[in-house]
């Protein structure tokens, strides 16, 4: 049997592990003869490395505990918090703004929420700690303009602080 405070690291490395294990089979093709192969194994790198980076980003904007009160729930561009306190659903579609709250008890302790508004007012409290709230990251990367690397920043703040990560641009009548 494994522990599962090691089961629970290797899995939060896990994609870590991947992007590396691409890079090495990359490096290897690579050191074959012949351009084509240097070129494959080039490519190889390539795609290992951005893979990397994006895991990297995962793990540094993930809780590492999964402890903290209700479940985060992402379904057809709808993001979804069921807690017993708080709790409501925001459709992405219609997301204003995109904001990290944090407080002073960071960064060895969880304080970091993501709050999430709409156009109509409505908003969602979801703490970093919540059960899926891993799945924000996935859920919001394909807003144009989402700047992850201040949410990376947010993760690691000390101090009571707002980070907006991301907001809908004005509407233009021109």
């Amino acid at each position: 049997m494994i522990r599962p405070e090691i089961h629970d690291l290797f899995w939060r490395y896990f994609e870590l592990l991947i992007g590396a294990a691409i890079i090495v089979m990359g490096v290897m093709i690579f050191n074959l003869h012949g351009l084509l192969w240097q070129g494959i194994g080039a490519m190889f790198v390539v795609a290992g490395l951005a893979y990397l980076w994006t895991a990297w980003r995962r793990v540094r904007l993930t809780s590492k505990t999964h402890d903290g009160p209700g479940v985060v729930e992402v379904d057809e561009r709808q993001i979804t918090y069921f807690a017993p306190l708080g709790g409501g659903a925001v459709s992405i579609n219609d997301l204003a703004r995109v904001t990290i709250l944090t407080d002073d008890r960071g960064p060895f302790a969880e304080d970091v929420h993501w709050l999430l508004e709409e156009n109509g007012g409505s908003r969602l409290l979801i703490p970093n700690s919540a059960e899926g709230a891993a799945q924000l990251y996935d859920a919001l990367a394909p807003l144009k303009g989402v700047d992850f690397e201040a949410a990376i920043r947010a993760m690691g703040s000390s101090t009571p602080d707002s980070f907006v990560i991301w907001a809908k641009e004005p509407a233009r009548l021109h």
